[in-house]
């Protein structure tokens, strides 16, 4: 019911703009106490500011890179993924370098990339179905399950 009043309330903001959601107008909408939206975002700004704050360190985490020579091949990769020993509900990352040392949280942390590229993959494939474009996604999607299952033998 709640995820119901969500969806209406968000189509209500786009077609007020022709079509067009913005998350300002979204925010802007949810500051109406009594608007659906407004129970699902921190008004209190300590809190708020300590959580933005949270996400600007993870994306700076996020866009440090290190160079990797391997063999003939040189890239760009993260210095720094989320640590795969870590509860699901944990915060908290491990260097890319450290994990050269230790294979299976080397491996844990490849299957957890592999597995963020499947969640992507599976919904783009649900958007391309919607607009009837799905199958050009399949055959993609298969690869990648089948990559993941190549490495969870390894």
């Amino acid at each position: 019911m709640r995820n119901l009043q969500v969806a209406e309330r968000l189509n209500e903001i786009a077609e007020r703009n022709g079509g067009c959601l913005t998350p300002e107008d979204v925010v802007a909408d949810a500051r109406d106490k009594d608007s659906p939206l407004h129970e699902h975002f921190d008004w209190d700004i300590d809190r708020a500011a300590h959580q933005h704050w949270i996400r600007t360190a993870r994306a700076l985490i996020s866009s440090v890179r290190i160079v990797v020579t391997n063999n003939k091949t040189t890239v760009w990769s993260p210095a720094y993924v989320r640590d795969p020993s870590l509860d699901g509900r944990e915060q908290g990352y491990v260097s890319v370098v450290k994990l050269v040392t230790d294979t299976d949280l080397a491996r844990e942390a490849v299957n957890a990339e592999v597995a963020t590229v499947l969640a992507a993959l599976r919904r783009a494939k649900n958007i391309a179905h919607a607009l009837e474009l799905d199958d050009a996604l399949d055959e993609l999607l298969g690869d990648v399950l089948l990559l993941q299952e190549k490495l969870e033998r390894v």
